[in-house]
Formats: C-alpha cells, sequence, structure tokens
C-alpha cells in the first residue's frame, strides 16, 4: 500500500537506500566473521520502514549495486542514506561516500575521508592525541606484512614510543587497529607480563597481518559509550550508557528480574567489553542509561566524546566509547575509539536506544539524522 501524506506535510523525499546486506554476502560463499559487521535483513527493513515515512525508498544494497545504479541511470535523489561498511580494504568504510563524493550526491554520516581515518584507531589516536585528548598512552606494531624477515620487537617498540614511561609497566592491553564489532578483542587481550604481551602481537599480526597492532595502558576504570548526534558546533550528547563489569560489581543488576544462571564462569570475571561480552545472552557487562542531565560522571564522559566526535569530523549520528583510566574519584574520561556508523537495528543498537532512553524515539532519529545532511548539502551548494 502506497504510503499518504498530510496535506501540510512537507514534500516527500527521494531517498536511496546503501547497505551491506549479511545474508547477501553469506549467500555469496563468505564466512560469518567476513560478514560480522553487516546488517541483518530485520535491521534493513526497519531502517527502510522508517525511511518510507519521510518519502520514497529506493532500496539499492552496497557498492556494486550502487555503481550500477548511477552508471546505468540518472538518479534523481535527494540523500543516501548509507551503511554500507564496505567489504576488503582498510577504507572499506569510505568506498560507498567516495563514490557518491565523486558524483555530486548528498548522502548521511560521515565523509570518506573521516570514515577512513576512524576506521583505524592507530591513527585517531594519534591525531586526538595531537588535540589533547585524553587517550591511553599507546605505541603501534606496523603490519605484519611490513616486517624485516628479523621479525618485531614489542619491547624495542614501546621503548621507542613516545609514551613508553606511561607503558613501562602493566597491565597493557593489544588489539588490532582496524576491526569492528568486537572482532579480535577478548580478555586475552589485557596482557600482564612481557611473555603474554608477546604471544598475543604475534597472534593478533598472523590473524591481521595488513593492520597496524595496538598496544595501549590498559585503562582500570568505568567504562561508557555515549550516543551523539549533529555535526561540528551543532553536535551534541543524546545519552550515556555504562557497562558495569561484574568484576567489580558483583551483586550488581541493571534489571532485577535477571539472574547469573548457568553463566559461564569465566565471564564473571570480565573486565574487557569485546567479543566475549558481546555473546549472545552474555549478563556482563550489566547495561546503565546514565542521567546525563545530572550526573557529572555522564556529563563528563560526554564531553571528551563530542570533542572527539567533532575534531574527527564526525557527522550526522554515531557513538563515541569512553573509559575512565583509574577507578578513583578523580578519575579522566579516556577516549577508546568512535563508531561514525553505529548500529541503527531497532530496539537492539546502542545507539538508537540511547536515544530513546532520552525521549528521541526512533523514527525521530532516523528524520533527525535525515534533516542534518540535507541541511549541510543545501550549505553546501549555496557555497
Amino acid at each position: 500500500m502506497p504510503v499518504t501524506y498530510p496535506p501540510d506535510a512537507p514534500p516527500a523525499l527521494k531517498i536511496a537506500f546503501t547497505y551491506d546486506s549479511r545474508s547477501e554476502w553469506l549467500a555469496c560463499g563468505y564466512s560469518a566473521e567476513q560478514c560480522a559487521e553487516f546488517d541483518g535483513d530485520e535491521t534493513i527493513e526497519g531502517i527502510a520502514a522508517s525511511l518510507r515515512k519521510l518519502g520514497t525508498v529506493q532500496m539499492i544494497g552496497g557498492l556494486k549495486a550502487l555503481t550500477v545504479a548511477l552508471a546505468t541511470s540518472k538518479p534523481d535523489w535527494d540523500i543516501v542514506f548509507n551503511i554500507c561498511e564496505g567489504f576488503g580494504s582498510m577504507g572499506r568504510e569510505a568506498q560507498v561516500p567516495a563514490l557518491l563524493e565523486a558524483w555530486g550526491i548528498p548522502f548521511t554520516f560521515s565523509d570518506s575521508a573521516t570514515l577512513g581515518l576512524c576506521l583505524d584507531k592507530a591513527k585517531t589516536k594519534m591525531v586526538l592525541d595531537h588535540y589533547g585528548v585524553p587517550t591511553a598512552p599507546f605505541a603501534c606494531v606496523p603490519p605484519r606484512n611490513t616486517w624485516p624477515e628479523k621479525g618485531v620487537s614489542p619491547i624495542s617498540i614501546i621503548q621507542n614510543s613516545p609514551h613508553s614511561h606511561a607503558l613501562e609497566s602493566f597491565p597493557l592491553f593489544v588489539k588490532p587497529a582496524a576491526e569492528g564489532t568486537g572482532m579480535g578483542i577478548t580478555q586475552a587481550n589485557k596482557v600482564t607480563d612481557y611473555e603474554q604481551l608477546t604471544k598475543v602481537v604475534e597472534d593478533l599480526s598472523r590473524r591481521y597481518p595488513t593492520q597496524t597492532i595496538l598496544i595501549e595502558r590498559f585503562l582500570q576504570g568505568r567504562e561508557f559509550t555515549v550516543g551523539i548526534i549533529g555535526t561540528g558546533a551543532e553536535a551534541r550528547a543524546v545519552g550515556v550508557r555504562e557497562m558495569v563489569f561484574l568484576k567489580d560489581n558483583p551483586t550488581f543488576l541493571s534489571d532485577p528480574t535477571t539472574a547469573y544462571i548457568d553463566m559461564d564462569p569465566a565471564l564473571l570475571d570480565l573486565d574487557v567489553y569485546g567479543s566475549d561480552s558481546k555473546r549472545a545472552g552474555s549478563l556482563n557487562p550489566q547495561y546503565v542509561n546514565l542521567h546525563l542531565s545530572s550526573d557529572p560522571v555522564a556529563k563528563g564522559a560526554a564531553e571528551v566524546a563530542v570533542k572527539a566526535w567533532t575534531l574527527l569530523g564526525c557527522r550526522d549520528g554515531g557513538r563515541v566509547d569512553i573509559r575512565h583510566d583509574t577507578k578513583n574519584a578523580d578519575a579522566v574520561p579516556n577516549f577508546i575509539e568512535v563508531n561514525p556508523l553505529a548500529g541503527l537495528t531497532p530496539g537492539l543498537s546502542d545507539f538508537p536506544q540511547l536515544a530513546q532512553a532520552n525521549n528521541i524515539g526512533y523514527d525521530q532519529l532516523i528524520s533527525t539524522i535525515i534533516d542534518g545532511a540535507i541541511k549541510r548539502s543545501k550549505s553546501i551548494s549555496v557555497n
């Protein structure tokens, strides 16, 4: 049934929707891990249903489908709603935005340069470190495919890092620089001696040979994710969620109707938010939405998050992850990473849940993202 619009409604938009369908990639023979960041059919249809309330929606799909559409027709889209993750390269999230930029077609979320930067956690930290945004001291192990025959020494890399003094003591944390959805990150990435450090660097560099491996000082305090809407000076936090680890809070229950029945004992000892924590049904950590208007801890996390978001040039909406450096009262919120293409699964993903907890419904969130992108495109065309 076609959508009808009230007489006083603004003109219906012509929206193209670009996305990577997990089911389509799996059908092409790719593995579940290779498709982990792609969106499920329910997510894609949930977004499309919201977009249809704003106008007509052309379901495009991924990069190759977009290329065909551009080459074989003359699109008159007002905006492209882009959630494509891309495939294969360090610049994969930038592929669709770069193509749209070349054609001069406006789209939602960050541009190709920002997406290319933010996918690389090492380079992102370098930029924010330059601007004085708190982030864990770090050293960078170069991609394994660039190593000399004799290999590299993580200890030597730490010693030659500008942050060498801060990395002299354990625990440290090791992770690949360009993975998402918790891939490559488990409790084992937290290392407590040089033997563990060497082993984890070796393992991760073999698994991700084209990526920088980050060695960071482990941030031992509270962890948060901050939802952000807007661009530049108009960017604002719309919610702060804390991940409460049961290791430090063994009796904590955000939902008193839940219980830790049959939980793997190893999960109770987690203090790393990675693939272990994201396992279906895991109750560790617990998730708590903080009061942004009245909680000074939430305000502190949001301030660092919005500053990082703005400096990196992120647009329209997404998330920034923050963690305190210590468990002390004077703990400093540190930037962990940014997600400029945050998950948008209705009722499930952190970003829309954060918005909903602060009275921004799903349709309003999608509409706000679209409005911001169109406003930006009109400003660019005028200039």
